[in-house]
């Protein structure tokens, strides 16, 4: 019985790794840098449970030749093969899986968490890692982390002043923002979910009211030297601020 369980958990966590490669939800919860290993890993335990079912068919060929207590002798020896409690830990990730709408995080995980923003951090003076960011010439092509690259090198918020932004992002507010300002945000993902870190540029839009939290937009706009809860920073004035859809990767990625 354990041996049928442990083939098809074996081969039901191997399709279901290679299920979320394929649909790109993956990416939900790993860098993918990783999918090549991750794919190897699926191809591996599909493998590995087809040869169980291979090996407990013959055996169970073999058995009906034998005498019972033979049988018996060849049963107990395989019966330390796995534990229950270990085919429950393999079938936790499946069950789980299956159970849970697999997400990429959003607003709601920006509770109480350090947010780097406009250069600086909201709750903290420390700064993500960023000097092996390319960043791209092109101002429109930008994104959120290529900005606060730039910022971090800059010493004058004003020197941004009247260059032109191109962002995607989901919206976040609190009681520190004013009526009319938001954050467009993002996280920043180097290894897993565990390590995320979330971004953001401040947005100057006179409708802010009418946007829902952890609704994804694109805002456009031109860059002007502001203030953020008492910091002076660069404040995107945004021109236009457009709803779309969730990126198929929503992070970005170091």
């Amino acid at each position: 019985m354990k041996q049928t369980v442990k083939v098809i958990l074996l081969i039901a966590l191997g399709i279901f790794l290679l299920s979320r490669l394929l649909n790109g939800t993956l990416s939900f919860y790993i860098h993918p840098r990783f999918n090549v290993l991750i794919l190897l890993t699926a191809v591996g335990l599909t493998a590995l449970g087809i040869g169980y079912a291979i090996q407990q068919r013959r055996e169970s060929a073999h058995v009906h030749e034998e005498d019972q207590e033979h049988e018996h002798a060849h049963e107990h020896a395989h019966s330390h093969d796995v534990s229950w409690a270990g085919l429950l830990l393999l079938a936790l990730p499946v069950l789980l899986g299956l159970l849970v709408e697999p997400r990429p995080l959003g607003a709601s995980a920006l509770q109480n968490r350090e947010i780097n923003v406009g250069g600086s951090a909201l709750t903290s003076s420390s700064a993500p890692e960023g000097s092996d960011l390319s960043v791209i010439a092109n101002a429109g092509e930008r994104n959120i982390l290529d900005w606060l690259y730039l910022f971090q090198r800059s010493t004058d918020p004003a020197n941004f002043n009247g260059e032109e932004a191109h962002v995607v992002g989901f919206v976040y507010r609190d009681e520190r923002f004013a009526d009319t300002q938001f954050m467009v945000s993002r996280f920043t993902v180097s290894c897993c979910v565990a390590d995320a870190a979330p971004i953001g540029l401040i947005v100057e839009w006179p409708d802010t009211a009418v946007l829902t939290a952890d609704s994804w937009v694109e805002v456009t706009g031109t860059l002007q030297a502001g203030t953020f809860n008492g910091v002076e920073m660069p404040v995107l004035v945004a021109e236009s601020v457009a709803p779309t859809e969730t990126p198929s990767q929503p992070y970005l990625y170091q």
